[in-house]
């Protein structure tokens, strides 16, 4: 079977299931004009996207994925159905995509730092000031309030020196093997990974749940990515998007084989 022909067994599919392709957008989060794209063949040469793409539509309708993905990869393959796939499916809310280069995004906690030092010098010089009516008499005892105090213009006032601030933002990794973990939050979130070329996430995390992956490149396909936080390497990169659901994350580089 080529793409042309299990472009037309997924249109079919969905005909008979009576889905739009709105519907099928809404719940699979993958734009109408990818599904219009993979229900017409598809480029002749797809890349890795493409492939989870046709992946993820196909486990959608009932049909079995590693052949969808293959047909459209040019091996001849015959699609067969998964019966009771489409109705397992979960539902999911419209979205709004963004390709984002993970190694590129950081996340900045000067502003929390700077606030913290600023607190902390304020505590000091209040605690330092030597205060009027209390003055220090030999051995260590204060004076009553009736001993003469030193007066506070001959006392030289100490300037506070405010430390410099450490980047404490945690540096992703761009080169060599990255082990990345994924936990959903408050929220269950669904995710697929791509590790090298290879699928080896796809489903749902509840709250509390978690997963890993370890690769030199490694593709996420975020169903809800505000709930759910990354660690790279064992450090803590943070929620993978403060403002966006449905997203597409890289992480690494490809390695190219000379």
């Amino acid at each position: 079977m080529d793409r042309q022909e299990v472009g037309t067994v997924l249109r079919d599919k969905r005909t008979s299931l009576e889905l739009s392709l709105e519907d099928v957008a809404r719940t699979t989060l993958l734009r109408k004009s990818i599904l219009e794209s993979l229900e017409a063949g598809g480029p002749p040469e797809p890349d890795g996207f493409f492939k989870s793409y046709a992946r993820r539509y196909a486990k959608y309708l009932g049909l079995n994925s590693d052949e969808v993905v293959a047909a459209f990869a040019g091996s001849s393959a015959t699609v067969a159905v998964d019966s009771g796939a489409a109705a397992a499916q979960p539902s999911k809310l419209g979205r709004s995509v963004t390709t984002v280069s993970a190694h590129k995004k950081k996340r900045s906690l000067v502003s929390t730092a700077l606030i913290v030092v600023v607190a902390l010098a304020v505590a000091v010089v209040l605690l330092s000031r030597q205060w009027p009516g209390t003055p220090v008499v030999p051995g260590g005892q204060t004076g009553p309030s009736s001993t003469p105090s030193v007066p506070l213009e001959t006392v030289s006032p100490s300037v506070p020196v405010t430390p410099s601030i450490p980047d404490t933002t945690p540096v992703l990794p761009t080169q060599g093997t990255i082990t990345l973990r994924f936990t959903s939050t408050t929220q269950r979130a669904w995710l697929e990974i791509t590790a090298d070329g290879s699928v080896v996430f796809s489903g749902i995390l509840l709250p509390g749940d978690s997963t890993q992956a370890t690769g030199n490149h490694v593709v996420v396909d975020f169903g809800n990515a505000m709930y759910t936080r990354v660690t790279a390497n064992g450090v803590d990169q943070g929620i993978a998007s403060h403002d966006k659901t449905v997203m597409t994350l890289e992480y690494g580089s490809p390695v190219h084989t000379p």
